[in-house]
């Protein structure tokens, strides 16, 4: 689920209609200085939370050979990004999201489920200890 993760936050669209994550992300991450004198409090805050969120769900795509840190850490991100989305445009003005962020959110749990499902699968297993005592060579 990892690998999901990262392709759809690289390729798929994200925003609607054509903006990937990464697209929307990577410029707010390399003018780091430049957003907090942007000036608007909302778009601030609002930038702020998109790189938080990608470079969580960088981190839950690479560690994807663990479905429980993937699943985590992405559904975190999905969270501070959607509530931080509804917190910051209650009214209007809040994007429209493409179909990235619903491929996320659905890797992110089915991971998170899947490590329960495995931890569960493992707890099955019959471990069978035999004892056998040395015959008795006196007799």
């Amino acid at each position: 689920m990892g690998l999901v993760i990262l392709v759809t936050i690289f390729l798929i669209p994200f925003y609607s209609p054509s903006s990937t994550l990464y697209g929307k992300a990577w410029p707010l991450l390399n003018n780091l200085g430049s957003i907090a004198n942007s000036g608007s409090s909302t778009t601030t805050a609002f930038d702020y939370v998109t790189a938080i969120a990608f470079v969580l769900l960088v981190i839950a795509g690479l560690v994807g050979i663990f479905p429980l840190g993937t699943g985590v850490i992405g559904v975190v991100a999905m969270a501070i990004l959607t509530a931080g989305t509804y917190f910051i445009y209650p009214n209007s003005g809040m994007p429209s999201f493409g179909v990235g962020y619903y491929v996320v959110w659905a890797a992110s749990i089915v991971s998170l489920g899947a490590s329960f499902w495995h931890r569960r699968q493992r707890e099955n297993v019959v471990v069978n200890n035999v004892t056998v005592s040395p015959s008795n060579p006196t007799q």
